[in-house]
């Protein structure tokens, strides 16, 4: 294994004055990870990883289908989708994995809707076993009935709610996290109903659907409960971009694997964990033949914690980063519609590389056109936990300032405790390579598409942060629970506490998103497409920053790195109701980052810290 995860470790353990609590068996077992790692024959071994050698590049990459709807409801497209376990193969050298998938695959089938057309979709999960694939952990809120106000029915294991990432729905149809459904059918507290409708009205946009399920959503998304969802627009098909076999979804998501080929997670709770092996598209480190022609791809991050942090390697020239070797990948659209401009990504772009957070979505553009016979790799530079890309050496975190100096560790007790800091037996694996893209010599047919640095993207009509009726500031911090797991919490709150925020409906509010913690947290908003606004570092003098030049259009999830602010404006325009907000790494959100707010009719309240009702009272307790 690196040396990344010991310096975290001790860095961290310094910083919290809990040195002498660390375990010295946690560094112990690292040791044994430690050393050269051979890929000879192709063969792979992760560091601090678990899984069984692998070979690279053995099986092509499959490409996600657009599912036919099955009729009709209320004069919408009508999906009803199986949700089931089965088995699934990853890689040829690996026993088929059991797992859980929508229509009983890994990823889900790509759902398609054109902008303005409402899809109906039903998910009947009455086909799944009683028992989960993974351990249930009762420490963690949602899993018990305790752990819900005014109701007292059972809280089975298996229990599923999908959400629709980033669409603009009514609170009926988000799929919210106590709106689960069991295979025997218990519902949760606020189930009400089960055909989610999804208007789709709003920009064209490449986004997923996934489990949402209180206290087990990190659980159930790695069992596979996760599928590409796109809208399309008359706008879009104005752009001349390359479709039909030339517009690939690429889903990245991360696992680890047991000896017998079933899926590696641990039995109990830890707050930050990452697979030792890439997938793209349900396949481990797959090639994708290709034309020398262009290709847009549209990419979607589904892993419960990893950051990707990706580039084009030139196979032929020993990973060399000169110009003219490695084709630009040239960046349309963010999480929704299109960027203000083109932005290149490569050496001499106007970014090095494209860094995708869990649940973060890119569309880009590559031109192979000169680049017959050329074989290259997508590379990642991202280390687990991810922290926001800044340098590390031995002397500690260098975030332009001082060590960690002012890091929010909440009022929380932190003793270590026996099992010291809790990030899955402290091993980061890392994924340096994610998949490989063969060129073949020559096209099948001409290729009439725009040249993307030729592209003039759509003018965007954002929210005008001028209108902004309030700001608001939600705060990331960690810390220690009773049981001694590291917890995350959103203003120093959990789920359980006060509603604090109560936009009113219609109106452009300013939320400044500050983080004081170690790590970088994805923050996704529901209901809205927000617009980033500016950087800015706590440690620095240089005040606001513009937003990175691929921020620069609509957005549902944002990077906001350790020592932090990032401020971002939404409008808060078509629905009434609760909706979540929360960080997007899975283990940070199902212990306790996620809270709610509610869009309200008539007056907000003003107040950014305004009282408001508890969700306790009104949610029946999520």
């Amino acid at each position: 294994m690196r040396d990344l995860s010991r310096r975290l470790l001790l860095r961290a353990s310094a910083t919290l004055g809990i040195a002498g609590s660390v375990p010295s068996g946690a560094l112990a077992a690292e040791d044994e990870h430690d050393g050269d790692h051979s890929e000879e024959d192709g063969e792979h071994s992760s560091d601090a990883g678990v899984s069984p050698h692998l070979e690279k590049y053995k099986q092509e990459l499959p490409i996600p289908e657009e599912r036919t709807p099955d009729g009709t409801r209320n004069g919408a497209d009508y999906h009803e989708i199986q949700v089931k376990e089965t088995t699934h193969s990853f890689h040829p050298d690996l026993d088929d994995t059991t797992i859980w998938g929508f229509d009983g695959q890994f990823p889900g089938p790509l759902l398609a809707g054109d902008r303005n057309e409402e899809l109906a979709i039903e998910f009947d999960n009455s086909q799944l076993p009683d028992d989960h694939l993974f351990e249930i952990d009762d420490r963690i809120e949602g899993t018990t009935s305790e752990n819900y106000v005014d109701y007292d029915g059972p809280v089975p294991d298996v229990r599923t709610v999908t959400h629709f990432h980033g669409l603009n729905t009514a609170t009926e149809s988000d799929g919210q996290a106590d709106m689960w459904t069991s295979p025997d059918g218990v519902t949760g507290p606020r189930f009400q109903r089960a055909v989610q409708e999804m208007p789709n009205r709003q920009s064209s946009t490449t986004t997923v659907y996934h489990d949402h399920a209180r206290g087990i959503s990190r659980l159930n998304n790695y069992a596979g409960l996760v599928g590409p969802y796109v809208i399309h627009s008359q706008t879009e098909e104005q752009l001349d971009l390359p479709e039909d076999e030339y517009d690939i979804p690429l889903v990245l998501a991360d696992r680890s694997f047991e000896d017998d080929g079933s899926l590696h997670y641990p039995d109990e709770f830890v707050a930050n964990f990452a697979g030792d092996t890439a997938t793209v598209n349900g396949k481990v480190w797959p090639y994708l033949e290709v034309e020398p022609r262009k290709y847009r791809f549209r990419i979607a991050n589904v892993s419960n914690g990893r950051t990707y942090d990706l580039s084009l390697e030139n196979e032929d020239d020993d990973h060399e980063h000169e110009s003219g070797d490695v084709p630009t990948m040239y960046q349309v659209a963010p999480d929704h519609g299109f960027l203000e401009d083109v932005v290149s990504i490569g050496h001499g772009g106007d970014m090095e590389s494209l860094i995708v957070a869990p649940f973060e979505r890119a569309e880009i553009v590559v031109d192979f056109s000169d680049h017959a016979g050329k074989t290259f790799t997508v590379g990642n530079d991202a280390e687990f936990p991810y922290e926001g890309g800044m340098d590390h050496d031995d002397g500690g975190m260098d975030h332009g300032g001082d060590d960690m100096d002012g890091m929010d560790m909440g009022d929380d007790d932190m003793d270590m405790g026996d099992g010291g800091m809790d990030h899955g037996d402290m091993e980061y694996p890392e994924i340096d390579e994610i998949m490989q893209i063969r060129v073949a010599e020559e096209t099948t047919e001409p290729d009439t598409s725009t040249h993307p640095a030729d592209l003039r993207l759509p003018n965007r009509t954002g929210p005008n942060p001028a209108a902004a009726k309030t700001t608001r500031e939600v705060t990331m911090g960690m810390g220690m629970d009773e049981h001694d797991l590291m917890i995350h919490k959103l203003n120093d709150r959990t789920w359980g506490d006060e509603i604090q925020y109560k936009p009113q409906r219609g109106t452009t509010e300013i939320w400044e998103l500050v983080n004081d913690d170690a790590h970088t947290h994805p923050i996704h908003i529901h209901l809205v497409e927000f617009e980033v606004l500016e950087r800015e570092r706590h440690d620095s003098h240089e005040g606001p920053q513009p937003p990175l030049p691929n921020e620069r259009g609509g957005k549902d999830t944002v990077r906001v790195n350790p020592g932090e602010t990032v401020r971002v404006a939404a409008q808060f325009g078509d629905f009434a109701g609760k909706y979540p907000f929360h960080c997007h790494i899975l283990e940070h959100e199902e212990h306790a980052m996620m809270r709610m707010f509610e869009v309200v009719e008539g007056n907000a309240d003003d107040n950014p810290g305004g009282s408001g009702d508890s969700n306790a009272d009104q949610d029946g307790g999520r």
